[in-house]
C-alpha cells in the first residue's frame, strides 16, 4: 500500500520570530538578577565625597551605617580620617566666609567716610591671615581708585594754590597706585603742572 506523507508545516512568518524575541526579552528583563550592593569600598568613596562638599551629616551618617555593618575596621579608619580633615577645611572656609562679609561692610564704610587709607590697612590685615582671591583683588582695585583719588584731590588743592612741589609730589604719588581709570585726570594735571613750571621759569628769568 502506499505510505501517507504529512503535508508539509507552512514557513515561520518574520514577524513570529519577533514576536518571540520580544517575550523572551521581556521574561530576562523580569527575572534578571538586582544590581548587586555597593561595596564597603565604594560606600567610603561616597561618603569622602560627601565629606569634601561640606555635607558633614551625610557622611557621618554612612559611617554609622558602616559600622553598624561590622565594615572592615581599615574602612571605617580611613573614613574617619577623610571627615576630619573635611571638617577642618569647611569649619576654615566658613570662617573665611564670616570674615569676608564683615571685612566689605567695614572697608566700604571707610571708603565712603573718606578714608582710603584705613580701608586699605583692612584689607590687608585680611589678606594676611586668608590670602587673596578674586573677591579680594578686586576690592583691592577699588581701594587703590579711592587712595589714588585722594592724591589727585591734593593735587588739585596745590594746583589752586600755585604750589608747584606739592603738585609734584601729589602726582606722583597717584602714579604709584596705576589706576587706568584715573589716566585722563592724572595727564590733565600733569599739563597744569608743566604750565606752572613755564610759569615759574618766566617769572625767576632775569629782565622781568
Amino acid at each position: 500500500g502506499r505510505v501517507s506523507v504529512p503535508p508539509p508545516r507552512p514557513p515561520v512568518r518574520l514577524r513570529t520570530w519577533i514576536a518571540a524575541a520580544v517575550v523572551l526579552t521581556g521574561i530576562w528583563f523580569y527575572n534578571k538578577p538586582a544590581d548587586k550592593p555597593a561595596s564597603v569600598a565604594e560606600q567610603v568613596e561616597a561618603a569622602t565625597a560627601l565629606a569634601a562638599q561640606c555635607d558633614l551629616d551625610g557622611a557621618r551618617s554612612a559611617l554609622a551605617v558602616l559600622k553598624s555593618a561590622k565594615a572592615p575596621a581599615a574602612q571605617i579608619k580611613r573614613l574617619q580620617v577623610n571627615i576630619s580633615k573635611s571638617a577642618a577645611t569647611c569649619d576654615r572656609q566658613q570662617q573665611r566666609a564670616q570674615a569676608w562679609t564683615a571685612l566689605q561692610g567695614s572697608v566700604h564704610q571707610a571708603l565712603d567716610a573718606g578714608k582710603p587709607e584705613l580701608a586699605a590697612t583692612r584689607l590687608a590685615a585680611y589678606v594676611k591671615r586668608w590670602g587673596d582671591d578674586p573677591d579680594t583683588l578686586e576690592l583691592d582695585a577699588k581701594v587703590k581708585v579711592a587712595q589714588a583719588s585722594a592724591q589727585l584731590d591734593l593735587a588739585d588743592a596745590c594746583l589752586a594754590k600755585g604750589d608747584r612741589v606739592c603738585l609734584e609730589n601729589s602726582l606722583i604719588a597717584a602714579e604709584r597706585y596705576k589706576r587706568p581709570e584715573l589716566a585722563a585726570r592724572t595727564q590733565a594735571l600733569r599739563a597744569a603742572l608743566s604750565q606752572l613750571l613755564e610759569r615759574s621759569l618766566l617769572d625767576a628769568s632775569p629782565g622781568q
